[in-house]
């Protein structure tokens, strides 16, 4: 039998036990790609909510501000040519002062809204970056698959102790078959062995399994972060009446980091 060129690629996402810190982790949350899925359809949700929240609240800003600019520009005019200098001064004075009492009483009074959507959203991107550490390879999502489960158990059991021409025939039933509950307790099985007792590399036969749907999930949970931070960011330039470029900058190289994730998916 060929025997499966694993080798070359080598594992992946190992953690060293100093690296966790388990009182940081939090309760509650499921790693299942479907809630992972409904995690970011509500961000997507709330950061469409918090978006259009913005966007009537400058759009307030805009017409409010064309209107001073207005009444402004009236004064003026309704000036006499020797009282003109100082009709254009104290125009302009008042409607700066106008335009900053208005981004203050808009700011103010949007607080709790604004504040409401950033905590729902900013919830979903924690439990987003936690779920990133249950997702950082594929074999890590392969060997969650149907934990505790008696037929991945009965794998288990059968494979303990198989050679590696046995293990190599059984990865290529579960590839061949889509079994993910046999290419689990296979990943589990080689998993556990020393690195040179392995027949083949597991990330490379995760990769194989379970490879696009790893893509998927990392792209959504990378998203979910991403609208919190892009929320952050405009929320940022709504209060301070300008934008931050370096956020801005961060967001767009994000983006196109899960745009491109998405794409390989595809």
């Amino acid at each position: 039998m060929p025997k499966i060129n694993f080798e070359s690629v080598p594992d992946k996402g190992d953690l060293s036990p100093e690296s966790i810190d388990f009182t940081k982790i939090p309760s509650g949350v499921d790693p299942s790609s479907e809630n992972i899925q409904r995690l970011s359809d509500r961000a997507a949700e709330t950061a469409g909510a918090f978006a259009r929240r913005i966007e009537g609240l400058q759009a307030t800003f805009a017409e409010a501000r064309d209107r001073y600019s207005r009444d402004a520009q009236e004064l003026i005019d309704s000036a006499g040519p020797e009282a003109r200098s100082a009709a254009r001064t104290l125009a302009k004075h008042q409607e700066a002062k106008r335009v900053t009492e208005l981004r203050r009483n808009l700011v103010a009074s949007s607080e709790t809204s604004r504040r409401e959507l950033l905590d729902r959203l900013g919830q979903y991107a924690t439990d987003a970056e936690f779920l990133s550490t249950l997702c950082a390879s594929p074999e890590m999502m392969l060997g969650r698959v149907a934990l505790g489960e008696s037929k991945r158990t009965a794998y288990m059991q059968q494979l303990d102790g198989a050679g590696p021409i046995e293990l190599e025939t059984a990865a290529r039933t579960a590839i061949a078959t889509g079994d993910i509950l046999l290419a689990a307790s296979i990943a589990t099985v080689i998993d556990r062995r020393p690195r040179d007792r392995r027949p083949f590399s597991v990330y490379a036969f995760a990769q194989r399994v379970i490879g696009p749907e790893h893509a998927r999930v990392k792209a959504l949970l990378d998203g979910i972060q991403l609208a919190y931070k892009t929320a952050l960011a405009a929320d940022r330039e709504f209060t301070r009446g300008r934008a931050d470029p370096l956020m801005n900058l961060g967001n767009t190289l994000a983006r196109n980091a899960v745009t491109e994730a998405q794409g390989a998916e595809q």
